[in-house]
């Protein structure tokens, strides 16, 4: 094998080996707690509410759940215009959910 290869090969394995550990320490770390879960979801309405019609002012929080085997949290923001769903994990990030009702695009 030349040496180019072998700098090739070692080069690649180092990368690997960068990209998880990264995933293990960030997916298997301890849950995000309730407050950096609503903050997170909180940004991630505010940055929603640029993209879709959310009302005059963002939704509220009305629902929340946390699901121990998944480690992730379920925040439901509601008002008479819009009904946001965001789920957030440490592993995964911060997404909208299934539920998405009357937000539309602007």
């Amino acid at each position: 094998m030349s040496k180019k290869w072998q700098i090739a090969m070692a080069t690649l394995l180092v990368i690997v080996g960068i990209f998880l550990a990264e995933y293990a320490l960030r997916c298997y770390r301890k849950p995000l707690s309730r407050q950096e879960a609503l903050e997170r979801a909180s940004a991630k309405l505010q940055r929603f509410s640029k993209k879709f019609v959310v009302g005059d002012s963002l939704p509220p929080l009305v629902d929340e759940s946390y699901d121990p085997q998944r480690k992730e949290w379920t925040f439901t923001f509601k008002n008479s215009t819009c009904t946001v769903g965001i789920i957030v994990d440490r592993c995964h990030g911060t997404d909208i959910g299934g539920i998405s009702e009357g937000c539309k695009v602007r």
